[in-house]
Parts: structure tokens; C-alpha cells; sequence
């Protein structure tokens, strides 16, 4: 029986040719497309020297990636000559692809640059943007992920992943169990449980909990009840100690000139009114004479008599006297 090393050995001429075979086919196809301005130029290629089959890569600088592998060597005819030219999308993605071209081996690279061009690119452009926004939408999945178990972790120490979790940072299943000690001999949950968290990493789709004393089952339901129930109890009042002085407490504030409301208002009053001329504000003096005569200068009859004091008395003759 044949050891596995002769056999690579002897396969190793072979290798060597179908790499050299998948260069020059990468380097004469990503200089056609870059003359032809295909998305602006700057593709490039790269070769896999460790499949026994022809196969090689293209990239642009734009995140296209296209793989070029010769999968049915197995056919006869043209049929086995054939490149299955298809587009790369990012890990993880389940959507709708563009589907394959095929090219033959011997083709002129300008022939095959526009066969791409035609058939593969349009379809392919439309869902790469798709599954790149896809992809954009699933890291910012994983970041809200991994801080939400880190906050669980802060708020439960006991809490860990499973084994088989690839990334256990931004795992969405995390388990707890009561039996396992700490260093302390405490246990390390009251309650054993486990807890499943959505895709987006806002909230958990799952929470079980196995072991709950009654204790800790009324504060759980307690937290569950969306109105809580109402407070019962006699109110009870209490004399609370009033933060200002009351504004009708006098205050003498040194200063400040004090007076009632009477003479604030005429005072603002005067200070309002418009002064036009010197005569306008000239107040008329008062009346030097006694109350008395002020009286009789008002009334009628008062002042017929000043009237007859004032005219010289003449002597009364008798009637019929010359």
C-alpha cells in the first residue's frame, strides 16, 4: 500500500502546474476587468495552491469578492472545462444570492471580464447590499448582546455560558445553578435557573427559574404586576415647619423708606404725572382768611349785608316832606 507522503509527492508536480494555471487565468481576467472600468477598476486575484482543482479569487477594493473554481473537472466535454464564477457574501448570511456563471477554462479574459460583467454583477451588486446591511444589523445585534451579559454577570456572578457557545461574550443562553458553593460555602443564587436573550439584545425570550423559595416567589410576582396594589393605612398628619417667614410679619429693612398705601400711591402718582411748565406744577396756596368770613363770602345773604355795610346810611324824611 501506497504511503501518503509518495502520494503528495507525486501530486506535487501536478499542484504546481494548476497554480501556475489559476495565475495567470486571476492575472489576465483582473487586468480585463480593470481596463473595462468595471466599478471604477481595482480588482485584484488570488490564488489557492492548496485545492488540487483550479480556483482563485477575485476582490475589489469596494468589498466585492468573487470565486472562481473548476468544480466539474469530472464532466466530459466543455462541460469539464468549465469555471463556475460566484459571488462571495459575508459569514452568516441566508438570503437570496445571485446565481453562478459559468466560463470556460480557454476563454479570452476579455470574453470572460464581459460574460461577468453581464450575467453575474448586476444581480450580485443588488444582494451584497443586502447582506452587508444584514451584517451591519447582526454586529450591532452582537454588541447590544455582550452588554447585556455583562450586566447580568454584574448583577448574578453566578452566571455563566454554555460550553459550546462560539463567542461567549455575546452568547444569547446563560445558566445558574443554587448547588454549587463559593469560596464562602454560600451558594451562589438563591434559585436555579436559565435565561435566553432575543437576537437584538434588548430583552430575553426565556427566563426559567427552578427551586424559588416562597419568599422570593412573592417579590418575583410582586415586580410582574403592572399596577401595583394601593397603599393601605390611616394618614396621619404632621405639623411640617413652613421653609419663608409669612409676608404679613413687618420687616423694617434699614434704608427703606416706610409709609402706607395711600401715600405710596399718590406719591407714585406724582412721580407719574407730567410736568409741562412751572405753572402747571404750581399748587394753589391756601387761604389765609378765618373759617367765618370764608363762610360768609360763600353764602348770599352774608354777603347782601357786607354790601349794606359797605353804602353810607342816609336819613329817612317823612312822606310828603320836601
Amino acid at each position: 500500500m501506497p504511503k501518503i507522503s509518495d502520494i503528495q509527492h507525486k501530486d506535487a508536480p501536478v499542484r504546481e502546474d494548476l497554480h501556475k494555471q489559476s495565475d495567470q487565468i486571476g492575472r489576465d481576467l483582473a487586468a480585463a476587468l480593470n481596463a473595462s472600468g468595471v466599478e471604477d477598476g481595482g480588482w485584484t486575484h488570488r490564488v489557492h495552491p492548496e485545492f488540487a482543482y483550479l480556483a482563485l479569487d477575485l476582490h475589489h477594493p469596494r468589498g466585492l469578492h468573487l470565486s472562481l473554481r473548476h468544480e466539474k473537472k469530472h464532466l466530459k466535454g466543455n462541460a469539464g472545462r468549465m469555471l463556475t464564477v460566484s459571488g462571495v457574501y459575508p459569514r452568516g448570511y441566508c438570503g437570496f444570492r445571485a446565481k453562478p456563471v459559468n466560463v470556460g477554462i480557454a476563454t479570452p479574459a476579455a470574453h470572460m471580464a464581459r460574460r461577468i460583467t453581464r450575467y453575474l454583477l448586476p444581480e450580485y451588486l443588488t444582494t451584497l447590499g443586502v447582506a452587508l446591511e444584514q451584517q451591519r444589523k447582526d454586529q450591532q445585534d452582537e454588541r447590544a448582546r455582550r452588554r447585556l451579559n455583562r450586566l447580568m454577570e454584574q448583577a448574578l456572578p453566578a452566571l455563566h455560558a454554555a460550553g459550546h457557545e462560539p463567542d461567549q461574550a455575546a452568547r444569547r443562553a446563560s445558566y445558574w445553578y443554587t448547588k454549587l458553593p463559593t469560596v464562602h460555602g454560600s451558594p451562589q443564587a438563591l434559585a436555579s435557573g436559565r435565561v435566553r436573550l432575543n437576537t437584538d439584545g434588548t430583552g430575553a425570550d426565556e427566563l426559567r427559574l427552578t427551586g424559588v423559595p416562597g419568599e422570593l416567589l412573592l417579590k418575583i410576582l410582586a415586580l410582574l404586576n403592572p399596577s401595583p396594589p394601593p397603599i393601605e393605612g390611616r394618614i396621619m398628619p404632621r405639623s411640617v415647619a413652613t421653609a419663608r417667614r409669612p409676608l404679613s410679619t413687618p420687616r423694617v429693612i434699614p434704608g427703606e423708606v416706610v409709609g402706607t398705601a395711600e401715600t405710596s400711591a399718590a406719591s407714585e402718582a406724582a412721580a407719574l404725572a407730567p410736568t409741562t411748565s412751572a405753572a402747571a406744577s404750581r399748587r394753589p396756596l391756601p387761604d389765609a382768611r378765618p373759617a367765618a368770613a370764608w363762610n360768609r363770602h360763600l353764602d348770599p345773604s352774608a354777603r347782601g349785608q357786607q354790601y349794606a355795610d359797605a353804602v353810607p346810611s342816609q336819613p329817612r324824611h317823612p312822606e310828603g316832606s320836601t
